[in-house]
């Protein structure tokens, strides 16, 4: 298959501008992958370096000019440089060895989008002039839980720039709960221990997307319901 055939067959998608593209995903799904990639295709010619306007594409093609194309797929980046015909063999490659790892990587990340935590948060959470309040009484929740929810409070703040730290000290957790020093230091460690809970600097804590993401699953239906 030539450069030709495979621009024709549609399947690297980006190259539908040649002058540098960022693919939205799910823009284009062409069985080859779901886009989210930065692509810029130059020609390397005897009149110095240029880059390819999109109705040259077809004209660049056929002539044996050196091509050079720069993938940018998330941290990943690849400079690919030869005649068309080696070029897209080359970026063939690429694309079937590396693009179905990064992938994988993709599917098993966790990620939590917080413009979506906020609307599943709506009536436990408002946000006010004066910081982030919790509507919701807690009494239900167990020692570790209000420790969470003290914590998803300080990043609700720090995202909606109610307060310019996501951190809270141990200190602001005993007074916010309620409970003794003891108890709030052992329900800090088991919450650390399991990934829920980051320690950062001398006795400050902040949720980890992680304890986000368990919050989100296992304690607002709590307080929702």
């Amino acid at each position: 298959m030539n450069a030709q055939s495979i621009m024709r067959a549609g399947l690297i998608c980006p190259f539908s501008n040649m002058q540098g593209v960022t693919c939205r995903e799910g823009a284009h799904r062409q069985g080859l992958l779901e886009c989210k990639m930065i692509v810029e295709v130059k020609v390397l010619g005897s009149s110095g370096q240029r880059r390819i306007a999109d109705n040259e594409w077809w004209r660049a093609l056929s002539k044996q000019d050196q091509v050079e194309v720069v993938i940018r797929y998330g941290d990943v980046e690849k400079t690919i440089r030869g005649t068309p015909d080696q070029v897209f063999r080359d970026v063939f490659q690429f694309l079937s060895e590396t693009i179905p790892a990064l992938d994988v990587v993709s599917k098993i990340t966790l990620t939590v989008n917080f413009a979506d935590f906020l609307k599943d948060a709506a009536g436990v959470f408002a946000v006010t002039p004066e910081g982030v309040v919790v509507l919701t009484p807690p009494e239900a929740l167990t020692d570790r839980e209000l420790v969470l929810l003290y914590l998803v409070r300080a990043k609700v703040g720090f995202e909606t720039k109610r307060s310019d730290k996501e951190t809270l000290l141990a200190s602001d957790l005993i007074s916010f709960t309620g409970k003794g020093s003891g108890t709030i230091a052992g329900r800090l460690s088991e919450l650390s221990a399991e990934g829920l809970v980051e320690r950062i600097g001398k006795g400050e804590y902040r949720v980890t997307t992680f304890g986000l993401h368990r919050f989100r699953q296992d304690v607002l239906p709590k307080l929702k319901g």
